[in-house]
């Protein structure tokens, strides 16, 4: 033991003549070349990269397997962890179609109708300033729109749907009121138009003087994705459907072109030979397939919008609707959110990723292990020819990192002079250090991200 330590300290000699003699074109003289890596290009290789490389590092020498025959206990989990991952891949593969998949469902939206009046009476001026209209005793009204979504009866907390803003469900929503514009110059049409920027509410009120019953006509514009379409009457009789997506249209006329079989098989299958009703209906007895979109765009309306007729009364403080207007929308489906909060979750990942890591230095200390025990194993067969052999390659080392070789360039040239037995022992030393450097670069970082994280 006296000997390895020895060794030990020839070599920690070694390193510091390295660090002493060696000048700044000694890495370039000799070889073999060190560079010090930047480690951020690892961190942006993603995650597949990374679990590739260490799952090099991850792996037991092959020997290991005679001396401890537990070892292919863990060979036989890595290749049930392979097929585990492959089949969490392809369900992940599965899920993420489901998610980019419209998935809709169809709820119930109520709508409210009411108003209010102000005013009314000069005798109760100041039940009116507890209101909040200011000082002014004009008579005046207050209509309100108002709306919620309706759970299904059959809803529990798992399959609840998230609450929306009553105004998210429509594009643009039009009151008109039926009154002289001579007598009201404010306007009798009012008109709200959703935009990108705007914010959800759940209700709308339009305030407007006036001392007498008013008609007025309400029109709701649902804002259905994908946008639907009505349909001309003369394709609605074609098709057999009144209102429908713009893909939709098309498919459904693809569908009767190959029925009766109007698609010009023998000069070029692009173009459809129109019948009469087509013809007819598109004002020529040939078209190719990609001016089909175009052409049903002049047989697509925007659907009608709900009318709701109310009357605004001013006799009493409150009225509302007799009726409660039921909407069918449609809205997302819980599932998919779930599907999506699942697929986004990475702490999972995280959790593997610091297994995998544990894993790493687990390995690497039965890979120093053994490169010990091969050590003084072969030091205890033959301690003097170990000794020489070592020390010979040792100095060899030396000499080819500081460049001051003193082996012959002719030799050097020759492929003979790089199968000798110190090649091999000096390539492991070599890749064992540029693993250990890795693996510490890795765990540095991770441990890096980790912090940034709870910061």
């Amino acid at each position: 033991m006296q000997t390895s330590q020895r060794i030990t300290m020839a070599t920690a000699n070694q390193q510091h003549l390295i660090q002493q003699h060696a000048g700044p074109s000694a890495a370039t003289q000799g070889p073999m070349i060190i560079r010090k890596r930047n480690p951020e290009p690892m961190l942006n290789s993603g995650m597949q990269q990374a679990k590739k490389k260490r799952a090099l590092d991850r792996n037991i020498p092959e020997k290991l397997d005679t001396l401890v025959p537990e070892s292919l206990l863990y060979t036989e989990l890595q290749n049930f962890e392979k097929r585990l991952d492959a089949t969490i891949m392809r369900k992940r593969l599965e899920v993420q179609e489901t998610i980019n998949k419209p998935m809709k469902i169809k709820r119930t939206l109520r709508v409210f109708i009411s108003n209010t009046a102000v005013n009314q009476n000069p005798q109760r001026d100041s039940e009116s300033n507890d209101i909040g209209f200011g000082d002014t005793n004009v008579p005046a009204w207050i209509l309100k729109i108002e709306g919620r979504l309706l759970d299904p009866s059959n809803s529990s907390k798992t399959n609840k749907i998230p609450s929306r803003k009553f105004s998210t469900f429509f594009i643009s929503i039009i009151v008109d009121l039926d009154r002289d514009p001579e007598m009201y110059p404010d306007g009798n049409t009012i008109e709200w138009n959703k935009t990108n920027n705007t914010e959800g509410v759940d209700g709308f009120e339009i305030k407007r003087k006036g001392d007498t019953n008013v008609k007025c006509k309400i029109f709701l514009n649902l804002d259905k994705q994908p946008p639907r379409y009505k349909l001309s009457e003369d394709l609605a009789s074609l098709l057999g459907i009144k209102e429908e997506t713009k893909t939709g249209v098309i498919l459904a006329l693809w569908q009767y072109i190959k029925h009766h079989n109007l698609q010009d098989n023998i000069e070029d299958k692009r173009f459809i030979n129109n019948d009469a009703r087509l013809e007819s209906l598109f004002n020529c007895p040939r078209m190719a397939f990609p001016q089909i979109p175009e052409l049903i765009n002049m047989h697509l309306q925007p659907i009608d919008p709900i009318t709701i007729d109310y009357t605004i009364r001013v006799d009493k403080e409150f009225h509302q609707s007799r009726y409660a207007y039921d909407i069918e929308v449609e809205v997302d489906d819980p599932n998919k959110l779930r599907l999506l909060s699942v697929f986004n979750n990475n702490a999972s990942q995280r959790e593997v990723q610091n297994l995998d890591d544990k894993i790493v230095q687990c390995v690497q200390s039965i890979n120093n292990s053994k490169t010990k025990r091969d050590f003084l194993l072969n030091f205890a067969k033959s301690p003097v020819e170990f000794i020489n052999k070592w020390v010979a390659s040792q100095s060899r080392d030396l000499e080819v990192i500081l460049g001051e070789s003193h082996v012959n360039l002719e030799e050097q040239r020759r492929s003979e002079f790089y199968k000798q037995s110190w090649v091999n022992e000096a390539v492991f030393h070599y890749a064992t250090a540029q693993t250990q450097r890795k693996m510490h670069e890795l765990l540095g970082s991770s441990s890096n991200i980790r912090n940034d994280q709870r910061r």
